[in-house]
């Protein structure tokens, strides 16, 4: 099954905070799997940069297209994807995402947006939260849903529609919130689904992080010649970009994190030895996750409410 990207013209301002003061940075970014080149474009308001040739919608959010995207070769292949990364996942992310929950959230019932197969699910089911997961890919929904949690498969765009308003005290979601088409609307829309006093706890990669600045400086003193970066997302947040994305979604920014993920050379290379000594892993993950670094950043957890 091959289903096309509709691609649009150019956008005519920034996404991530609707500015129309934005410029080609002359560089692109290169997707690994169709060999294309995609502009990359950065914001003169936020700082922040993405992808400007941006497609109209993502497939797998479609209802149209929801029982191809279900079929059992797709629901195979979320598995042994989520199976191979589930040995990182699950001595990762939960780990530094349940502090945070447990901080600011002063309910129980939590949304895992973007759930996938959802290693934090159970563990916050575990600790007496009221907690399901909202996945747009029909597959990994019911892929999820194998492990016992109550996962509902939809349109993000149209949450507080699916779920009912008011439900949640707190809406979690990691590495989805630079995966969005439009992160303001997205902000918007998760509103109603909110409870009075209710947060978000987006957590994703930070464009403005050490590694990432010595990536541009690197490509702009080699003239452009080589891509940017690999295309992993449509949107790249910096604290500012993330800052001024969550303000003009109306918003108030309780706090940004800058985080020490262990995803990535960690999770790969460390890891995988720690699990041997039950319980290591995840004291590694929660340590990791105390820490509040500019230097070492690789990640930005953004914490905010409703205005």
């Amino acid at each position: 099954m091959k289903l096309g990207l509709p691609f649009t013209p150019i956008v005519s301002r920034c996404p991530l905070c609707l500015s129309e003061d934005i410029h080609d940075t002359g560089t692109s970014a290169l997707d690994q799997l169709t060999q294309c080149q995609h502009l990359v474009f950065e914001c003169d308001a936020c700082t922040g940069r993405f992808i400007a040739d941006r497609p109209q919608y993502i497939e797998k959010v479609e209802e149209d297209l929801a029982e191809a995207l279900a079929s059992p070769e797709r629901v195979a292949q979320r598995r042994a994807y989520f199976a191979q990364r589930r040995s990182s996942d699950e001595n990762d992310y939960p780990y530094s995402l349940i502090p945070l929950i447990e901080r600011w959230v002063s309910g129980k019932r939590v949304l895992d947006l973007g759930c996938g197969a959802s290693q934090l699910l159970p563990l916050l089911i575990e600790r007496g939260y009221e907690a399901i997961g909202f996945e747009s890919d029909p597959a990994s929904a019911q892929v999820a849903r194998e492990s016992g949690v109550t996962v509902i498969s939809g349109d993000w765009r149209k949450i507080a529609d699916i779920i009912g308003e008011g439900r949640f005290d707190c809406i979690v979601a990691d590495q989805v919130f630079e995966h969005m088409l439009d992160p303001v609307d997205t902000l918007r829309a998760l509103k109603p689904a909110l409870a009075d006093g209710g947060v978000v706890i987006f957590r994703f990669a930070n464009e403005g992080s050490l590694s990432r600045k010595t990536a541009v400086a690197w490509a702009r003193v080699r003239g452009n010649e080589q891509p940017l970066s690999h295309f992993r997302y449509w949107n790249y947040f910096n604290e500012r970009a993330a800052r001024t994305c969550f303000s003009a979604a109306d918003y108030e920014v309780l706090r940004v994190k800058k985080d020490v993920s262990s995803q990535g050379f960690l999770a790969r290379k460390v890891v995988p030895a720690l699990t041997a000594v039950p319980g290591l892993p995840q004291l590694v993950s929660r340590t990791m996750a105390v820490i509040d670094s500019t230097v070492l950043s690789n990640g930005l957890t953004a914490i905010a409410r409703p205005i």
